[in-house]
């Protein structure tokens, strides 16, 4: 059955690997958000709604949370933190922004106790040391059946100088993570932000292709997904309505916007129209729905020449 919720994407990766910008790209670098991600938390969980927050405590109970007071949450008791906030992203999915994985100030349990409620993971690798053992062997420890809903971003792509090497790089990650990705894509999340609305540098920082890959894994886990206990018969999720006057802004929107206007185009399967032998189609206009291509046919043409004469222009076709 469809899922009844929203997929659950979790962004993970070693420290310092680029998770917080992509989070920030996702999201439309609000400032919020900048604010969040550059303080030490537990996994932050993002959802579509009113701004609110609260955090998750180890006991099972919720606290509400002043969001300027983020530097006062205890990692020694909270389990998440949840907050809410129009972002485009967040119409068609939750993130669950995780702390990294070899953060040293830490212990892996910190995001261990979240990474249950993960349908997918945006994996952020480091160009200049993709792919390190040590993330190699956390991600083996995940579901086999996330491998196919779950992409890895070769970060800071751009700073690596010349196309071999870049292409050096990108043939090694995708020989070591073959079969453990749906799909590599090299990008560089400093040049997204930067884009603004100029769509070319958009596209070259890879970002562009990695959305439409997301968009793809957002409509299969939900096409693909069970319902939770609960949630029988509740109707398949369906992005939020945009609100104009806070979202609908950024590039990775209008990306979203389109592919869903072509997911949500029936498809016509259209049979050619038989033509009867000695007679042609000639188009002398646009056609129409209802006028359809116009049929002429050769023996008319000879025939009704003088009384017809711009098809009498066509014999000597």
């Amino acid at each position: 059955m469809p899922l009844t919720r929203k997929p659950r994407i979790a962004i993970m990766g070693e420290f310092s690997s680029g998770k917080s910008t992509l989070c920030n790209v996702l999201m439309g670098a609000k400032p919020l958000l900048e604010k969040v991600t550059a303080t030490q938390l537990p996994p932050v969980w993002l959802s579509y709604g009113p701004d609110d927050a609260y955090t998750m405590g180890l006991d099972g109970h919720a606290y509400d949370l002043d969001l300027s007071e983020l530097e006062q949450v205890s990692l020694e008791t909270t389990e998440h933190i949840r907050i809410f906030m129009k972002s485009d992203i967040l119409r068609y999915c939750d993130l669950v922004d995780m702390p990294g994985i070899s953060d040293p100030s830490m212990s892996s349990e910190v995001w261990e106790r979240m990474a249950y409620l993960a349908d997918a993971v945006l994996w952020c690798t480091h160009a200049t040391q993709a792919w390190r053992q040590s993330e190699s062997g956390v991600w083996s420890t995940f579901p086999q059946e996330m491998r196919q809903n779950s992409l890895l971003l070769v970060t800071r792509f751009d700073k690596i100088v010349g196309d071999s090497d870049k292409s050096k790089v990108l043939k090694r990650v995708k020989q070591e993570t073959d079969g453990l990705f749906a799909e590599v894509y090299p990008v560089s999340l400093l040049q997204a932000m930067r884009a603004g609305d100029d769509e070319a540098k958009w596209l070259d920082s890879g970002v562009d292709a990695f959305s439409k890959a997301l968009f793809d894994i957002i409509h299969r886990i939900i096409d693909e997904g069970h319902p939770e206990k609960g949630d029988e018969g509740k109707p398949m999720i369906r992005p939020d309505p945009a609100d104009e006057t806070e979202v609908g802004q950024s590039l990775i929107a209008q990306t979203f916007e389109r592919l869903m206007a072509v997911r949500n185009t029936p498809v016509v399967k259209v049979l050619p129209r038989r033509v009867a032998s000695g007679e042609r189609l000639l188009r002398t206009e646009r056609p129409t729905d209802e006028s359809g291509p116009t049929m002429v046919s050769f023996s008319d043409q000879i025939m009704g020449a003088t009384e017809a004469p711009a098809l009498g222009r066509l014999k000597g076709l």
